[in-house]
Order: C-alpha cells, then sequence, then structure tokens
C-alpha cells in the first residue's frame, strides 16, 4: 500500500495509528552511513517526536558509542513511524501501509549498512528468517561475514541483532552467554561495515 498521494509523511493516515498517535517519527541522523531499524516508537519517542529516545534507544546508543559511533553519526528510523497502542507490535496491515515511507528512507538517506534492531525489525527486513532469531544472528556472526556476504534488504546489506530493551538484552542464551554480548557482536560488525561502504 502506497502513502497516500499527497500526503507528507507528517501527516500520513495510511493506517489506522494515525487514530491513537501523538506524532509520528520521522527518520533523523545522517545519511551515507549506518541506518538502524527499529521496530515502532515507543511512549518516549510518541511524546518527543524524537526517535529511539527511551529505554531501548539509549542503550543502543551506548552500544554504538562503544564502538565509536555517536548518536550523531548514525541515523534512525522504524519500520512503523507511529507508536501502536499499549507499546503493542505493529501489525502486519501497519508494516505494510508505512513500507513506501521505509523505502523512501533508504532512498533519502542512501545507507551503507542496515543495524536491523530485534525480531519485528529484522522479520520485515529479512522475510526469510521466521524463526530461531538469536540462533541465526549467532551463526551468521561467527562466520564474520563481509558485506557482499550479508544478507540485504532493497540492496543494502542488514546486520541483526537482539533488541535492546531490558527483557530481551538482559537474558541469556542457551549456553549461558549473555544476549547483550551477541548484540554488541553485531553493533561491532555493522560499525565495521559502515566504516568501510565508503559513503
Amino acid at each position: 500500500m502506497a502513502p497516500m498521494t499527497g500526503t507528507s509523511p507528517e501527516h500520513c493516515t495510511a493506517c489506522g495509528l494515525c487514530e491513537t498517535r501523538t506524532q509520528v517519527v520521522l527518520p533523523d541522523g545522517p545519511a551515507h552511513g549506518l541506518l538502524a531499524v527499529g521496530e515502532a516508537p515507543g511512549h518516549q519517542e510518541d511524546v518527543t517526536g524524537v526517535g529511539f529516545a527511551g529505554s531501548a534507544g539509549r542503550t543502543l546508543d551506548r552500544v554504538l558509542a562503544e564502538h565509536g559511533l555517536g548518536r550523531d553519526a548514525y541515523a534512525r528510523t522504524n519500520i512503523v513511524r507511529c507508536r501502536p497502542p499499549d507499546n503493542r507490535r505493529p501489525r502486519r496491515a501497519e508494516i505494510d501501509a508505512c513500507s513506501p515511507w521505509l523505502t523512501d528512507t533508504l532512498r533519502t538517506f542512501t545507507p551503507g549498512v542496515l543495524l536491523a534492531v530485534g525480531h519485528t525489525a529484522t522479520k520485515h527486513l529479512l522475510p526469510h528468517w521466521k524463526d530461531n532469531h538469536l540462533g541465526r544472528i549467532r551463526a551468521l556472526l561467527a562466520q564474520q561475514p563481509s558485506a557482499d556476504a550479508l544478507p540485504c534488504y532493497q540492496g543494502v546489506p542488514v546486520v541483526p541483532m537482539p533488541h535492546t530493551s531490558g527483557l530481551s538484552w538482559n537474558q541469556k542464551q542457551p549456553d549461558g552467554t549473555p544476549v547483550s554480548h551477541l548484540g554488541r557482536s553485531a553493533v561491532a560488525l555493522a560499525v565495521t561495515l559502515a566504516s568501510r561502504s565508503g559513503r
């Protein structure tokens, strides 16, 4: 479903989330480098209009900063731009309605690499990753892939990572390794590939 003709991103009414949002949360950050793609705005983002401003976003900021990439050096967006009620996961119809805006973001920002933050974002960007999300991330990172070896979304390499919400980030993998370690490895790869992209 395409965005409504003549409708600006700030006033999109392509799905029912327009009836419950405070405001649309638009992509922000610099072009041509790393673009983090999350699930949806949360309460803090809905109130402020600033993406990745809640606790999960601040965790991502800290991890990226650990790898030399401050908040002003990477871009942010979500697969849906409006907060779902009660922070529920966005529904398929809502994701489909917002997909053209994500395509527009890729065209505008021309990122070198996409960092898929969490299962919902990964499932949208890499639809063949239907299950065993953490296991697939672990296997992918073990290969230390180059950009050419990564799965792509609309021609842009994708590095998937666990969600940075406290519920996900603080869990442990079956072997006892913290999920946060897996996330940090994914971020390190994405930062390295973004720096090599030449964009």
